[in-house]
């Protein structure tokens, strides 16, 4: 669902060494650069649905990508199909089994009316593998006939590669406030998997939360919702991350508004026991203020301040998040910590000085940190556009040094119709492979061929390299 917070957020990098060597190592290309998302399948739109009449055909947001861990060259993509100012049509996922060479496009069934269920709207997609070959599905589905809505937190799974999907299950039931989901399948639990999400409403005081349930038969039911935060009546949580560290450790990352203490930060959080409970959150980083953004020419700029996490081999867990100190200035940052969570070190993302945003973090199978962003450095005022450009910087030793590689653009974010959705949405998406990465993220005209926006799909990795690999 559309959240505007305008938390400034802050710092981080990585710092430490792993192969002095490495640093040297090629600059990176991009490969098979397409778009996934073709023409709509919901072009005669919803009739039933709510607010179906303001979708906009052919306008796709807020992308998500996973690698199945039993087979890397199936990978699934996922999206928001046909937005527009209140609703969206339904969630829409698209599979590749041989790289990312070529797609399959499904539905969930029973999602939305779109796909036979009762809902007005699905949101907030994300896509995650298990172990053992098993690809989740998490998302919204929310009623719109409350204000706010009425939003379900649910989750389907797929057993061959994401082809197919059963009809959705409830993981939380239909709250006011039911946000930011995201879904992780377990690495080594065969039919485990874990969602978080935060309930959370902009009418205060309120107490607001972020909350965890788990599934153990590969998602035909899920656990009653356990409480992993509690923010004060004055604050809010967005936007949980959960990682699975190699000793079994869940780690959940989020942001923080607090509008009482006049700051946003980072929180982490961890469970010892598979997320039955979880100890207290370690807040990591500065302390930021609270700011929003402003284009001189075109008004507010992307500002959904919705932190990406990754996990790496050796437990190194990473987080990325906007650092920006005006609209035409700014940065990325990026956190690690190397001891489950507990302690964090961070910094800046050398190289990037442009108002920046939306950043995705990955790490492949050799220990390669990847980051994915958006930043206007080519924005040129006066000339009637704000352009844009995707960037992948990349370390080969825990970010000690990094090579930045330009992976699309430019674009213009003035042609996608929704600015107060942030143009392309509140995230995009990026996983590791086995040398590199595979991104799924959002592009206005001129790269649009479907309607005003599309969802674009790329392999990034060693000029070098091929995808051949990752059959091993």
């Amino acid at each position: 669902m559309r959240v505007r917070s305008f938390l400034a957020v802050g710092s981080a990098l990585l710092v430490s060494a792993l192969l002095a060597g490495a640093a040297s190592a090629g600059p990176f290309k991009v490969k098979n650069l397409q778009a996934i998302s073709g023409p709509s399948p919901f072009a005669a739109g919803c009739p039933g649905a709510l607010h179906d009449d303001t979708n906009i055909t052919g306008q796709e947001l807020e992308a998500a990508i996973a690698v199945n861990l039993a087979n890397p060259r199936n990978i699934i993509a996922t999206w928001k199909q046909d937005v527009g100012p209140v609703s969206t049509r339904s969630d829409l996922v698209a599979s590749s089994q041989d790289g990312g060479k070529t797609w399959t496009r499904t539905t969930i069934p029973d999602l939305t009316v779109c796909t036979g269920g009762t809902a007005d709207t699905g949101s907030d997609p994300w896509v995650s593998a298990g172990g053992d070959g098993t690809v989740y599905f998490s998302g919204l589905a929310a009623d719109l006939s409350t204000d706010p809505a009425t939003t379900a937190v649910v989750a389907s799974h797929s057993g061959d590669g994401g082809r197919t999907w059963p009809s959705v299950a409830t993981v939380a039931p239909p709250l006011q406030g039911n946000e930011t989901d995201a879904i992780t399948g377990s690495p080594t639990l065969d039919g485990h998997a874990y969602t978080v999400w935060a309930n959370f409403t902009f009418d205060f005081p309120r107490t607001n939360t972020v909350e965890f349930s788990r599934t153990t038969d590969s998602g035909a039911t899920w656990s009653p919702a356990v409480l992993i935060d509690q923010t004060g009546p004055f604050a809010w949580d967005q936007a949980p991350r959960l990682l699975v560290l190699p000793d079994g450790t869940l780690l959940t990352l989020f942001a923080r508004t607090d509008l009482e203490a006049g700051f946003g930060a980072h929180y982490a959080a961890r469970s010892l026991d598979e997320g039955r409970t979880w100890l207290p959150p370690v807040q990591f980083g500065p302390q930021l203020p609270l700011l929003a953004f402003v284009h001189l020419e075109f008004g507010d700029l992307p500002q959904p301040h919705f932190p990406s996490a990754a996990v790496a081999p050796d437990g190194t867990a990473y987080i990325a998040f906007e650092n920006n100190s005006s609209a035409t200035s700014g940065g990325i940052g990026v956190a690690k910590s190397r001891d489950g969570g507990l302690t964090w070190s961070s910094s800046m993302l050398p190289g990037v000085s442009a108002y920046a945003f939306e950043p995705a973090i990955a790490v492949d199978k050799h220990g390669t940190v990847g980051v994915m962003w958006y930043d206007l450095r080519n924005d040129v005022l006066g000339d009637a556009a704000l352009t844009a450009d995707v960037w992948l910087a990349h370390s080969h030793d825990r970010g000690e040094s990094w090579r930045q590689t330009h992976v699309a653009g430019p674009t213009d974010l003035r042609t996608a119709p929704l600015p107060a959705h942030n143009y392309v949405g509140e995230y995009q998406g990026l996983a590791g492979l086995r040398h590199g990465f595979a991104a799924a993220f959002t592009l206005p005209a001129p790269q649009a061929e479907d309607g005003p926006t599309d969802i674009f799909f790329a392999r990034i990795g060693p000029g070098d390299g091929d995808d051949q690999d990752d059959r091993r």
